[in-house]
């Protein structure tokens, strides 16, 4: 299973929250941060591309808008239930920002939204590839956004990550089932044996780490945590690292951004690079990018 890339696009901030939001379209300047910052990297990834009448919108989100379901929330306890704002409910689902990015580029497809912590990037990335195995596509554009709020903060400490980079962002990926040198040549999640609130121990996601690691050039670990990266670094002797992982910080969309910025440099260096993610729960997920030799 394997898919063309056509075009990306991202936006990101590893130390808080993205400064800037570009103002895309005069009709989402009341949307929530969260699906303005996805439909800013869903316009980068289709600028300039011929977009198919059958193409699939897959949305990844770990959380989803937290800020507008906090808003809902607090309508309830300050005003009782029979006045809570049906605004803020709507833009608390999870699928919101594909809805209204599907709303305002009047795109016609399907359009999923798929949910897996801090794998809910690279899990968005399967579907949208099954998608076009399967031909119920002909293109893909492959979403992810998580934002950086209050509740999020709290729910990582709770999760005995205080110490983790948090950050925020949104990426996109286009993608056809085509012939083209730059590809995802690979997309696999698996489940390792872990407490729900902690990372695989190194036990377990090594020896498959290791084994996807024999054909690459280049390495972009999770680096999850100290001891993953180190473990990580340790396999990984002799390739290329791209530490990106400080730059994006740690948050469930976190995944397709580190894809994005290994599929930016393979742009225009050919090569094949393994970009590792885990997430809380044990997930593991090796997305392999090439350019040049499929």
């Amino acid at each position: 299973m394997s898919a063309r890339i056509l075009g990306w696009g991202m936006l990101a901030s590893g130390a808080g929250r993205v400064a800037v939001i570009p103002e895309v379209d005069a009709r989402a300047r009341r949307l929530p941060r969260l699906e303005r910052m996805a439909l800013a990297a869903a316009d980068r990834a289709l600028l300039g591309q011929s977009v198919s009448t059958r193409l699939a919108v897959v949305l990844g989100s770990g959380y989803g808008g937290l800020q507008a379901t906090a808003e809902f929330l607090d309508s309830l306890l300050a005003r009782g239930a029979g006045f809570g704002s049906p605004t803020a409910f709507h833009q608390s689902v999870h699928h919101a920002s594909a809805g209204q990015l599907s709303i305002l580029r009047d795109l016609r497809g399907p359009a999923l939204t798929v949910s897996s912590r801090e794998l809910s990037g690279e899990a968005a990335l399967e579907v949208g590839m099954r998608l076009l195995e399967s031909k119920r596509a002909d293109q893909v554009l492959v979403l992810a956004a998580d934002e950086r709020t209050q509740a999020s903060d709290a729910a990582y400490r709770a999760f005995s990550q205080e110490d983790a980079r948090r950050g925020e962002g949104a990426a996109a990926l286009l993608l056809d089932a085509g012939e083209g040198p730059l590809r995802v040549s690979r997309c696999t999640l698996r489940s390792n044996l872990a407490p729900v609130l902690a990372f695989a121990p190194k036990t377990s996601f090594l020896p498959t780490l290791t084994a996807a690691l024999a054909d690459v050039e280049s390495f972009s670990p999770s680096a999850a945590s100290a001891t993953v990266h180190a473990a990580e670094r340790e396999v990984a002797a002799g390739r290329v690292l791209f530490e990106d992982a400080a730059e994006f910080g740690l948050h469930p969309s976190a995944g397709l951004l580190r894809i994005v910025a290994a599929v930016q440099r393979l742009a225009t260096s050919p090569g094949r690079c393994l970009v590792h993610g885990l997430a809380l729960g044990g997930g593991q997920a090796l997305v392999e990018i090439s350019h040049g030799r499929a």
